[in-house]
């Protein structure tokens, strides 16, 4: 299967024609990615989030000594995406191929320059909805944490960061 047609499967691209996705796939080919192969490493620099075409990724976080995995991309699903935001930003997680997967890269070269592309308006939007998704879900995960949160030893030490924790968050 070609490129283009691999790209107009996705539900992303639903709509939209395939002279704008063959015209994406010269601006930025997919790139193969074997399994096992680390695509993104916690820690480094971060220039360029992935649209999955093909496959299936593992993010990874590595924190006191051990690896978990704490999500999985499928097909159509972006990661990395703050890399397009946070100049001179840093990978919070990494990015491992699970199977044979194929990638775009998208970075703001791409973005920019061709904006008019209707397949990267597309990229875009499915960008502004994964963000939008990710902060719910963050959102929903700290207020659960923060209702469960309780105080067993008052310090003036943990007050203060209490106070900080709740003029961020809300909370009495």
């Amino acid at each position: 299967m070609n490129a283009t047609t691999s790209l107009a499967n996705l539900f992303i691209f639903r709509g939209v024609d395939k002279s704008a996705l063959h015209e994406l796939c010269s601006l930025a080919p997919p790139v193969a990615f074997s399994p096992g192969t680390t695509i993104f490493q916690q820690g480094h620099k971060s220039d360029v989030a992935l649209l999955l075409v093909e496959g299936k990724l593992s993010v990874e976080v590595y924190s006191a000594g051990k690896t978990r995995e704490i999500g999985q991309v499928n097909m159509g699903e972006l990661v990395g995406e703050t890399a397009l935001f946070a100049r001179e930003g840093r990978r919070s997680a990494s990015v491992r191929a699970l199977e044979h997967s194929e990638c775009l890269l998208i970075n703001q070269d791409l973005l920019i320059n061709a904006a008019k592309n209707p397949a990267v308006v597309a990229i875009e939007r499915h960008l502004l909805g994964t963000l939008a998704r990710r902060i719910r879900r963050t959102n929903q995960e700290t207020s659960k944490i923060w209702k469960e949160y309780t105080v067993t030893e008052q310090s003036e030490e943990s007050e203060g960061l209490i106070g900080r924790l709740k003029s961020i968050f809300g909370g009495r």
